[in-house]
């Protein structure tokens, strides 16, 4: 097959895109595949998947996003214009966050009638609006944090904030975006104290924060593979909160795989997250998180729907669990767009 995997772009997950593209392309290429790579910051430009996307040798450097410029209906035509010059046979987005994993690129990519790998844009719209993806996980039975969306406008207000959590759930809470992964500008906020920094954190990522009690207990994922649920892994964190650092730096993290639960447990977990997944209308695969309260009540945290495909992620992990090589992984994807 003819494919373009689709990496880069302009989100806070650029770093981790590129890493999970990279390694992708080599995957599929490796499997005999004629495998291009388009960084969506410069949407004319395919980089056969043996061709370094730069070339530091030389002195290239993947621009900063402080160098980026923002995105723009017309980046996006060019796009489309590359794609339909080449007429790949399908296209694998591994852009994680902004117009990547929102939405707005799998409608582009639906307007043009371009198979792809993944989720459609409904339901990757949806995962990424995390308060009404939280509405249809309850819908489904799948429980999930009591959530408290601070507007951008509010983000200033420390203490109309502070009064809100005292007045929903108290603190200790975790802070995030409202629309980003990999734990960029997550902070558990223990004091009330602390809730300053986490706001400032947020704002400067120009999101809404979204702001949900602290679940004590154990860190799970589940990966979903067509129409199955992979082994459940639990994650552990050498610094106990599992943050941007501790999540891409190798050697700061155990991953348990399959997690040390009972039976019932991971059936339970797993069954949970087929639930959420097709709540939202997922395909092809997702990656859903939990935290397993002290009690043995499971929490769904969110549902990823372009997860990482790096050394440290979590999907080639689970995968590898049920015999499943990383090229047997991505071609499988493949096929499955192409069904």
């Amino acid at each position: 097959m003819k494919i373009i995997v689709l990496l880069g772009g302009e989100s806070a997950e650029r770093r981790v895109s590129l890493a999970s593209g990279e390694a992708v392309a080599q995957g599929l290429a490796a499997r005999g595949h004629e495998v291009y790579k388009v960084d969506l910051v410069d949407p004319v430009r395919l980089v056969p998947a043996r061709v370094p996307l730069f070339n530091e040798a030389v002195g290239e450097r993947p621009p900063d996003l402080s160098e980026i410029p923002r995105f723009t209906p017309r980046r996006l035509a060019a796009l489309m214009e590359t794609l339909d010059r080449q007429r790949p046979d399908l296209a694998f987005p591994m852009l994680h966050g902004g117009m990547g994993e929102d939405g707005r690129l799998q409608a582009a990519l639906e307007m043009v009638g371009l198979r792809f790998v993944g989720s459609g844009s409904l339901a990757c719209g949806l995962a990424m609006n995390k308060p009404l993806a939280k509405r249809l996980f309850l819908s489904a039975g799948v429980l999930t944090p009591a959530t408290l969306l601070v507007e951008r406008d509010w983000l200033h207000d420390v203490a109309a904030v502070s009064e809100a959590i005292h007045g929903r759930f108290g603190f200790p809470v975790v802070v995030k975006p409202e629309a980003s992964g990999s734990a960029v500008g997550l902070t558990i906020v223990r004091e009330p104290e602390l809730l300053a920094d986490a706001l400032k954190l947020v704002a400067g990522l120009g999101s809404q924060a979204l702001v949900e009690p602290y679940v004590f207990g154990r860190e799970l994922t589940v990966t979903i593979l067509g129409r199955e649920a992979l082994p459940p892994i639990e994650i552990r964190p050498h610094g106990g909160v599992y943050d941007y650092y501790s999540k891409y730096t190798k050697g700061h993290t155990d991953y348990l795989c399959p997690a040390p639960l009972t039976p019932e447990q991971s059936d339970r977990v797993m069954d949970l997250g087929l639930k959420a997944h097709r709540a939202l209308g997922c395909r092809h695969y997702s990656r859903v998180d939990f935290r397993l309260r002290e009690d043995g009540e499971p929490f769904c945290l969110e549902a990823n729907t372009i997860p990482g495909m790096t050394a440290t992620s979590l999907v080639p992990k689970a995968a590898a669990a049920v015999g499943l090589t990383f090229e047997d992984l991505v071609e499988r994807l493949a096929w499955m767009a192409m069904e």
